[in-house]
């Protein structure tokens, strides 16, 4: 079994190269100069012509690429201009589709105009992929290849082990395969693949349906939409709920009904059990509301409602109820996020031998500015995150005052599950109970395919046994992310948790945390357009 995974990944791998090179010949990079004979520059012609864009192009063989990023952004205002005025169909799919194109080579180039920053929300909506599909069937496989080694820790059960290093191979496929016969029917097949093989004696692999489902519509509206089979949920920013996408995911047999009563609103109606084998071990039923509001591109309101009796040991009773809001803003550049939450219902307690009711509330802030420097796009971003915590947690009495969230991964617990929820860190048989989370970061374009970031994260504990300190410690994560093509992208990345004195009085040890690891990411799909919009 092993050598055949390690055949399909090799010949997998190397299809998605293939196809890389083949995207790199049909669209080539942009110089300096473009000359009159490049694709670029008949495109823009023709799309000026037909839009009638003020900027016309020079009667020269060649034009400056700064000078090409103009016209094309003068073609973009009057496509957006045609689409206030007449609607969103009023520009043909096609035309769109071409305009994307070009906005994908000159982006780089076009941030550098204050026309386009102030204007890109509108452009990017106007070029954004409809939500219903555009094909009548796709079929692929996408997933990740990852290798990683850790120092002073174990991949195993995500902890602290001074002294201990080790390494393994991950990986994470997923072919799939999508009918969409008419507007009011989508029909979707998801299987998964997951494993690792590496140091300590690692060795899994589990393959099994991932998602499936069909999604029906009313014929024509977008009133009623039912969706019902094995589904991931995501929402917001995973904080409440999401799949662990840099691990196995998660699912669940499920039916969803979603409302649109009126164009901002919609709502999400959901009721299922969480899937095996992808659920950790986790058991039990998930019921709930999630409603969004959105005034405009990035502005909404958000609120949801959950009952979750998912646990690795169920006992009778519990069960944990999650009430949120989240509001979102944005104004040019700038973006906040605000979210808090309460949690109620019951948790076991297995010294009483009965449940203890369930108190517990946190959120997050976060604050993001996206700016050109030097004729770079960055982007600076700083969160607080708080999840409540008790002394009784912290001392092995009760957990009734901790706030929990998913172990999947969330920006806002750092990349290395060092931390893996907001309700604490264990280390050493020591409980530091509830988080307080401090971040910091900022990533950067390096070109319109590479990009680096670095953030820092400082965690502190609410509350600890009596003599502990409640510095948990810093963590920087450091990545790099080459996109090589469409569907394929390469990432490596450097994390270091720099250990506070909690790790140092749990453990005795004061040896700090290395991760690294490099990944490679696929989506390698085929798929039959549809012609014309399939009636009932």
């Amino acid at each position: 079994m092993k050598k055949f995974m390690v055949l399909f990944l090799s010949l997998l791998f190397s299809a998605f190269l293939c196809g890389a090179a083949l995207a790199h010949e049909s669209h080539d990079d942009i110089l300096g100069k473009v000359p009159r004979e490049h694709w670029t520059w008949k495109e823009i012609a023709e799309l000026g012509a037909k839009y009638g864009a003020l900027k016309k192009l020079p009667e020269g063989e060649s034009i400056e690429k700064k000078d090409l990023a103009a016209s094309l952004l003068a073609v973009m205002e009057k496509a957006l201009e045609r689409c206030e005025r007449e609607g969103s169909e009023a520009v043909p799919a096609e035309d769109l589709e071409r305009i994307a194109t070009l906005h994908e080579a000159l982006k780089e180039e076009m941030a550098r105009y204050e026309g386009y920053q102030l204007r890109r929300d509108a452009i990017e909506k106007m070029l954004a992929k409809p939500e219903v599909p555009e094909f009548a069937y796709k079929v692929g496989v996408n997933g990740f290849l990852r290798g990683e080694g850790v120092g002073n820790f174990t991949l195993t059960d995500f902890s602290y082990v001074p002294g201990h290093g080790e390494g393994r191979f991950l990986y994470r496929v997923k072919p799939y395969a999508y009918w969409h016969p008419t507007d009011y029917l989508d029909i979707h097949a998801e299987g998964q693949g997951y494993g690792f093989t590496g140091g300590s004696h690692q060795e899994y692999n589990k393959f099994s349906l991932y998602q499936g489902f069909v999604e029906a519509k009313l014929p024509g509206s977008e009133l009623f939409a039912l969706k019902g089979g094995r589904q991931e949920f995501s929402y917001g920013s995973t904080f409440i709920l999401g799949p662990d996408s840099f691990y196995d995911g998660l699912s669940f047999d499920a039916a969803r009904l979603r409302i649109r009563p009126v164009e901002p609103l919609t709502v999400d109606l959901l009721v299922g059990a969480y899937a095996t084998p992808f659920s950790g071990g986790i058991e039990g039923n998930l019921a709930g509301a999630y409603a969004t509001y959105a005034f405009s591109e990035g502005n909404a309101v958000e609120a949801y409602a959950f009952r979750d009796s998912g646990s690795t040991d169920h006992h009778a009773g519990e069960h944990l109820a999650t009430w949120g809001a989240r509001f979102t803003g944005k104004a040019g550049p700038v973006a906040v996020e605000f979210e808090p939450v309460y949690q109620s219902g019951r948790t076991f307690n297995s010294a009483r031998e009965a449940n203890d009711r369930i108190d517990a509330f946190g959120g997050h802030l976060d604050l993001s500015a996206e700016s050109v420097l030097a004729g770079y796009n960055n982007k600076f971003f700083a969160s607080y995150a708080y999840g409540s915590g008790s002394s009784n947690a912290a001392n092995g009495v009760s957990v009734a005052r901790e706030f929990r969230t998913p172990n999947n991964d969330n920006a806002l617990v750092g990349d290395m599950s060092v931390i893996g929820d907001m309700s604490g860190v264990t280390v050493n048989g020591h409980h530091a109970s509830g988080l307080q989370i401090y971040t910091l970061g900022w990533g950067v374009d390096l070109t319109k395919d590479l990009n680096f970031s670095a953030t820092g994260r400082y965690f502190l504990a609410n509350n600890v046994e009596d003599g502990l300190s409640r510095r948990l410690g810093l963590e920087t994560d450091f990545t790099l992310t080459y996109n090589l093509a469409e569907g394929l992208s390469f990432l490596v990345g450097y994390d270091r948790f720099f250990t506070g004195g909690f790790f140092r009085d749990a453990s005795g040890s004061g040896e700090d945390i290395d991760y690294g690891y490099f990944m490679v990411q696929f989506d390698l799909s085929k798929s039959k357009p549809r012609m014309k919009p399939v009636k009932g």
